[in-house]
């Protein structure tokens, strides 16, 4: 009887240890998950702060470019206070702010039908394509992607997933790798030269990149690109005619002086390249905005693109962009100002 009262003390001891391993296992789960939890709380609040200061950079940004609409609506250039980079020390953290002139890039919507030059544009991006060593037929593959009469969907019907040209203008520069032939390197060495604006919107001479210029004619280098740097000055043209008279720009103008004597007018114009002064502005209507928003760890960043009006200065935003990581690293500007604007944005 004793030797059974033993052995029933001992089941119940082994009982008891195991009813307490199985509490101690469950607790030290409960605990982590419990920890697990609240981690993920602070995280999921410290990224909604952040996206909350994101939205009031938007503010922001548009109070100061209201203010610089009312100190001079007439002229843009790379030197006022909206084209300098920003950051601002937040509790913990730091908000970093860049805006770029979108018209200090190509349209890749001047491709569109409804484009008063579009054959020109085609050629100018086939130039820019060919500055950055890309394929330049991306160029007459990507007019045809917007464009429904031009029937082809069978070249992408046949991709992996399928689907279809979008026969309408670019939304964002990021849809230019629906076309064929741009991959995503390809893309990068695009993104800081490509916006999707209006299709009848112009180009700021004022803020326009060295391999942008260049792309203007076949007939430029980059060594033309930068005279035209150099004469605008640091705080660039005044007037869109300044630009028209450089002696880089004549030659392009299509004015009776700088014919050749030579030739008849109808010869004269058949042989040379003749711009069109309404594609070219000294100041600006479109801005994308790029935030990045560091907080307890976390991240957030927005990409959006706000119109200004040039009359008003009244303000919208075309698109917010959550997915990007980076900013579009700006071009140098040229080699002559010593300065690689690159070295702004080691911090991104």
């Amino acid at each position: 009887m004793m030797i059974n009262n033993r052995k029933q003390g001992g089941l119940a001891l082994i009982s008891v240890l195991l009813i307490f391993a199985i509490v101690a296992v469950l607790a030290t789960a409960m605990i982590d998950r419990q920890s697990l939890d609240i981690q993920r709380s602070a995280n999921l609040q410290a990224l909604q702060q952040a996206r909350a200061y994101t939205s009031g950079i938007e503010y922001a940004v548009r109070s100061g470019l209201q203010l610089d609409f009312e100190a001079d609506k007439t002229v843009d250039h790379l030197l006022e206070e909206w084209a300098k980079p920003h950051t601002y020390p937040l509790e913990p953290g730091v908000a970093e702010i860049q805006i770029f002139d979108a018209q200090s890039r190509f349209n890749l919507n001047s491709l569109h039908k409804t484009a008063s030059n579009r054959a020109v544009q085609i050629q100018r991006f086939k130039n820019l394509l060919a500055e950055l060593g890309i394929d330049e037929t991306i160029a007459d593959r990507a007019q045809r992607f917007i464009d429904e009469e031009s029937l082809v969907d069978n070249d992408y019907l046949s991709a992996e997933p399928p689907y279809r040209a979008s026969y309408n203008l670019f939304k964002h520069p990021s849809e230019l790798m629906l076309v064929e032939g741009v991959d995503r390197e390809a893309y990068r060495k695009l993104a800081p030269y490509i916006a999707t604006l209006p299709v009848a919107a112009t180009i700021n001479v004022n803020t326009a990149s060295d391999k942008v210029l260049a792309a203007l004619s076949t007939r430029w280098s980059l060594a033309d690109a930068d005279k035209v740097i150099s004469g605008r000055g640091e705080k660039g043209f005044t007037k869109v005619d300044d630009f028209w008279g450089l002696p880089e720009v004549a030659e392009f103008t299509g004015s009776s002086e700088n014919s050749n004597p030579g030739q008849s007018n109808d010869e004269e114009l058949n042989n040379k390249e003749v711009w069109d002064k309404a594609d070219f502005s000294v100041n600006s209507q479109y801005f994308e905005v790029f935030s990045k928003v560091t907080l307890a760890d976390r991240i957030a960043t927005v990409e959006m693109l706000i119109y200004r009006n040039a009359e008003t200065g009244k303000m919208r935003t075309y698109y917010r962009d959550y997915s990007r990581t980076d900013a579009k690293i700006p071009p140098v500007i040229s080699e002559n100002n010593n300065k690689d604007a690159n070295s702004e944005f080691d911090q991104y």
